[in-house]
């Protein structure tokens, strides 16, 4: 909340530097010779209006981030979030890019969501290669497109990109061979990485979610009191927080991903993610776990600044295999997919999104981690000047999840939530 207040303070101080501040002087805070520095970032002022249910974030299985109050009643809540972004060049080859994100929902005041160096030299023929080493996000979202991995068309991203903004991080290399010919770029990318194990955690115990949290490479994520990880569950040692970027086995995960381009067809890019955890590691009060997918997704701009993307998901997480006929004791595959549209003329921008998700629990322990729910988003938004945006996003989720009653909520819940942004970036 103080942290909040302080951010809420600054609007008007921030807003009026930006105005006044000529935007190469922002941008070109260092060039000399082959080096420079680009600034770049934005200030956001928030009002939501939520439903009655309990987030995830204070100890519910809620779908989204913010709760009702006490009595269980909608309630009204002023937010206030920033990121700036540091992008220094470093001659012809090299560029770095670090990513500073700040609001009331992490654990520390400032936190870093990115952090890497990339190398991508001018490409002398038709093949080219690029390369980077850090930490990144892996190249899931085809939603996520805007300044510090947000969304340029909704405030809330998808359920799949909540989760890869949530739980997912490459925290090591990554290389990817491009074949450029004509219209069409084809793309061939593959990475290796640690300090991902725990991911997973929240699509088994809580399930999807519907929200804007980055988590930081410092940041905690909440878990409910579920039965598993009660003081008599059989996982009773897990945290009641998970530390999402966290190193427990000592393997190594990958991924590998292919995409092809057209500059009138889109991009269809397809992507296999394993983070090889053994899961039956567990160190510090956290679990390793076995976490795989599958994600396509396709891209494309139709005439008239139509916009259409859609995404699909499917995977599966367990801890503590065990040879059959026992089973792991977490075993749940989870499944997403969502369609979006938008229509951008002028200022203004009309988006249209609607999913479905679900998880199913396969093991035979007393948790029960099956789920399923629709979404349906609608954002409308108006740049009343180029370095400003207001947006109005009304988001309905309706989802089923059983485990809800051990812990006092309804199993089926309905979430109408409405968010009021207004962002200003420099």
């Amino acid at each position: 909340m103080f942290r909040s207040r302080i951010a809420l303070a600054l609007v008007p101080f921030v807003t009026l530097a930006v105005q006044a501040t000529p935007a190469r002087a922002v941008n070109d805070v260092l060039s000399t010779g082959d080096l420079s520095l680009d600034i770049s970032g934005y200030l956001e002022a928030r009002a939501i209006y939520t439903g009655d249910n309990q987030s995830w974030e204070n100890g519910g299985l809620g779908k989204l981030s913010f709760s009702g109050n006490a009595k269980g009643d909608g309630r009204v809540l002023a937010k206030a979030d920033g990121a700036v972004v540091f992008k220094p060049k470093l001659g012809f080859d090299w560029t770095g890019y670090v990513a500073v994100v700040a609001n009331d929902r992490q654990r520390t005041a400032l936190d870093i969501s990115e952090a890497f160096l990339q190398y991508k030299p001018v490409p002398n023929t038709l093949f080219g290669i690029k390369a980077k080493a850090g930490a990144f996000f892996p190249p899931i979202s085809g939603e996520n497109a805007g300044l510090a991995w947000t969304s340029p068309y909704t405030i809330t991203p998808s359920a799949i990109n909540s989760w890869v903004g949530e739980e997912l991080k490459t925290i090591g290399g990554e290389a990817t061979i491009y074949h450029r010919e004509g219209d069409w770029q084809m793309d061939l990318t593959g990475a290796v990485f640690l300090a991902n194990d725990p991911a997973g955690t929240l699509l088994a115990w809580r399930g999807w979610s519907l929200n804007d949290r980055v988590t930081g490479l410092f940041d905690k994520l909440s878990l409910a009191q579920i039965r598993i990880i009660r003081p008599t569950g059989n996982l009773n040692t897990q945290a009641p927080t998970e530390k999402p970027f966290h190193e427990i086995d000592g393997h190594a995960g990958y991924y590998v991903g292919l995409s092809l381009e057209h500059a009138d067809y889109g991009k269809l890019s397809v992507l296999r993610y394993d983070n090889k955890a053994n899961d039956h590691a567990f160190v510090l009060s956290q679990w390793a776990w076995d976490t795989k997918f599958w994600t396509v997704s396709y891209k494309v701009q139709l005439s008239g600044d139509v916009d259409v993307l859609t995404q699909y998901m499917k995977g599966s997480t367990t801890v503590i295999t065990i040879p059959a006929p026992v089973g792991p004791i977490v075993y749940t595959d989870y499944t997403s997919a969502f369609g979006l549209i938008s229509k951008d003329w002028g200022r203004h921008r009309l988006s249209f999104r609607g999913e479905y998700f679900k998880t199913e629990d396969e093991d035979r322990f007393p948790d029960n981690n099956n789920e399923h729910g629709t979404a349906f988003t609608l954002a409308y938004i108006f740049r009343p000047v180029v370095n400003q945006r207001l947006t109005v996003e009304l988001l309905h989720v309706d989802s089923w999840r059983p485990e809800r009653q051990y812990i006092g909520e309804r199993v089926r819940q309905k979430d109408l939530q409405t968010q009021i942004s207004y962002r200003f970036f420099f």
